[in-house]
């Protein structure tokens, strides 16, 4: 009984390590996914539409697993212009292969932490936390405990304390209490329960996170024996899960209650406790628990010595496909089978399953017997050789000295033979040294060549650029200065000529003014244009909204936006990142037909991004860098010269989207 008691502790808290992410749930389920679809409804942000689909796909990943893939495919349109959004697509993507397909849904895990790692906010951490614990979850799956508990202490707690998200502390206390349960380090485990409620009573939130650290240390009471906390750790989880009458985790609580009366004795109550639990069970579709409290339900049988009722529960057990499977798990069923055969006198019954049981059990240590065998042949080598030669000395004292020397002649030839071998392993590791450092050598010289050639194409780059600016500088004080001037003394002359005779002569030149006034207006917009006084003197933020208010009076639709701005990158880049910014918006003004353009200038600690955005007609981005176009051509240059990052998103009627990222 109590081998059969300890090995069962893994069966009744895997589920609870292998869920997928968690958070602090308030404990009303049952409307949840109702209130998402009516938010959804009202939202027009693509970036809120995007969150929500997300937290559907994630509602419905074990519930529906094709409708948690339509939201999510959803989600995936409204998310592919933000890196963030697509970090969190992959995943919710893992969430939902989960269950079904463990190495996808390992791979999207780590691919959506390291997209993660380059966002610094609290909810980035979060994301990154869970995606950790996630993972682990699936080496729990596979036997790999080991690696679970590790990549708690070393990743999911750390990130968590980072976020300041105390609840996903609390549950990853739960989950290390859980691993150490399994290890049968009940005491080690009581530790971590008790922290983790301790955490989230603080918080003063009803959850369905405090009720599982209840249900969890009230079953670890019952396997240390210790009764007495076992009834009010059940009470406060009731409380907990009073709101939600259909909670995934009554199954749970009931299975523990149960667990309870059977350690009581009280069998009545505790056969109550498990049928509510078993019905509940199939009503949440939770087939693990089902098996667990057929388990317990099996073990109040054979406590009672009702092993009649007990046997057909354990065999049901032993032939239906294990939903987590565990090499332990089996090895319970088979021990209880036999025991349980053994007590209804069927001995030859209990002897087969004992058989399969030492079956099991022996090939979980084959390694181990391999070595004992082998250690055994040696030392039975051994005294063969000892009895032949004290049989060859007991016959001749010469023979024995014959071997004497052979045995001397064998053991230098080993010495030599090893010392050769040294040697050669020497010679060999030199070798592969001088050719590693070789390759090293010649790699650092490819890496110094890309580098000089980076660095001339940088400065031609520069020399390019700022010749432009020159000439663009001269250009504008010349069209400024000179033709300005001049339009402007043409104006003063027509204007003093006395015409008060002839009304027709009169209203030609007052049309030719009217034209000089709109000749000098925009020789100064394209010398603003050329060089803006405003950009050299308040800036990128402060010209780049100018450069869009004139456009708007010219009658463009133009939305401006900037962000978090400080006016910390250098002059001569500014005018690069300004000039780029021209030549999109004018980019999109003649090619694009769009009704709408929207500039945003955004700054993200050291980082600066520029996105200019429209809903025109958009264009084949493959087509277009085949033809390499002056104008992106333009752009890719001053991106390079920028050391940034351009990313280009377009197709036929779909618009455009181009981002510019650069570092300060």
């Amino acid at each position: 009984m109590k081998i059969a008691y300890k090995l069962t502790g893994l069966l009744l808290l895997v589920l609870a390590l292998t869920a997928p992410g968690f958070s602090q749930s308030p404990v009303d389920g049952s409307t949840y996914a109702d209130s998402l679809r009516k938010a959804l409804a009202k939202q027009s942000s693509d970036s809120l539409k995007a969150n929500i689909l997300f937290l559907l796909s994630d509602h419905y990943s074990e519930k529906d697993q094709a409708l948690g893939l339509n939201y999510l495919g959803q989600a995936e349109k409204y998310s592919k212009k933000s890196p963030y959004q697509t970090a969190l697509f992959h995943f919710y993507l893992a969430g939902i292969y989960f269950d079904t397909d463990i190495s996808k849904s390992e791979n999207e895990y780590l691919l959506a932490e390291k997209l993660l790692r380059k966002f610094p906010g609290r909810e980035a951490l979060i994301y990154r936390s869970r995606a950790w614990h996630n993972y682990g979850a699936l080496q729990q799956r596979q036997d790999d405990e080991k690696k679970y508990a590790q990549i708690l202490i070393e990743h999911c707690i750390p990130l968590a304390l980072k976020a300041g998200d105390s609840a996903r502390v609390a549950r990853n206390y739960q989950n290390l209490g859980l691993i150490f349960s399994n290890q049968l380090d009940y005491l080690k485990a009581e530790k971590y329960f008790k922290s983790s409620i301790s955490i989230l009573e603080n918080l003063g939130v009803k959850s369905l996170e405090l009720a599982d650290s209840y249900i969890f240390a009230a079953k670890n009471y019952i396997y240390l024996k210790d009764y007495p906390p076992v009834k009010p750790m059940l009470d406060s989880a009731k409380v907990q899960l009073a709101d939600d009458p259909d909670s995934n985790y009554l199954p749970d609580y009931y299975m523990v209650e149960g667990m309870y009366y059977t350690r009581l004795r009280h069998f009545n109550k505790a056969h109550e406790s498990f049928d509510k639990g078993l019905q509940m069970a199939l009503k949440v579709n939770r087939p693990y628990e089902h098996q667990s409290i057929m388990l317990q339900k099996y073990f109040a049988y054979k406590e009672m010595g009702n092993y009649s009722k007990a046997l057909p529960i354990i065999k049901r057990l032993a032939q239906e496909k294990e939903i987590i499977p565990h090499y332990k798990n089996r090895m319970l069923y088979y021990y209880e089978l036999a025991e349980t055969s053994a007590k209804t006198s069927d001995m030859g019954a209990a002897y087969n399953w004992l058989h399969k049981y030492a079956l099991l059990a022996d090939s979980t240590n084959e390694q181990r017997i391999k070595t004992d065998i082998a250690e055994l042949e040696t030392k039975f080598q051994t005294t063969q050789k000892e009895k032949r030669i004290f049989q060859l000395q007991s016959q001749n004292e010469k023979a024995a000295l014959t071997i004497k020397n052979n045995q001397l002649i064998s053991w230098l030839l080993a010495v030599v033979c090893i010392f050769l071998m040294a040697v050669t392993v020497l010679v060999l590791l030199f070798y592969r040294n001088n050719k590693r450092l070789w390759l090293q050598q010649k790699q650092l010289h490819e890496l110094e060549l890309q580098k000089i050639k980076q660095d001339h194409r940088i400065s031609m780059l520069s020399a390019m650029l700022e010749g432009q600016e020159q000439e663009r500088t001269r250009l504008a004080r010349d069209l400024h200065d000179g033709l300005g001037g001049l339009l402007s003394s043409i104006k003063i002359e027509l204007s003093q000529i006395g015409l008060d005779q002839n009304r027709q002569l009169k209203s030609g030149i007052d049309r030719t003014l009217a034209h000089l006034d709109d000749a000098v207006n925009e020789l100064r917009r394209i010398a603003r244009s050329l060089m803006p006084e405003i950009l050299m003197n308040y800036g990128l933020a402060e010209a780049t909204k100018e450069f869009c208010k004139n456009l708007r009076e010219t009658g463009v639709n133009l939305v401006c936006q900037v962000y978090h701005y400080t006016d910390s990158f250098a002059k001569e880049k500014q005018v690069v990142l300004y000039r780029i910014i021209q030549e999109l918006v004018n980019n999109a003004v003649k090619h694009s037909a769009a009704t709408q353009i929207l500039v945003i200038l955004q700054q993200s600690g050291d980082t600066i991004f520029v996105t200019v955005e429209d809903d025109g007609k958009g264009f084949d981005l493959s087509k277009t860098q085949s033809r390499n176009g002056a104008g992106l051509a333009n752009v890719k240059a001053r991106a390079d010269f920028l050391n940034a990052k351009l990313d280009i998103h377009s197709s036929p009627d779909n618009g455009t989207s181009v981002t510019v990222e650069c570092e300060i």
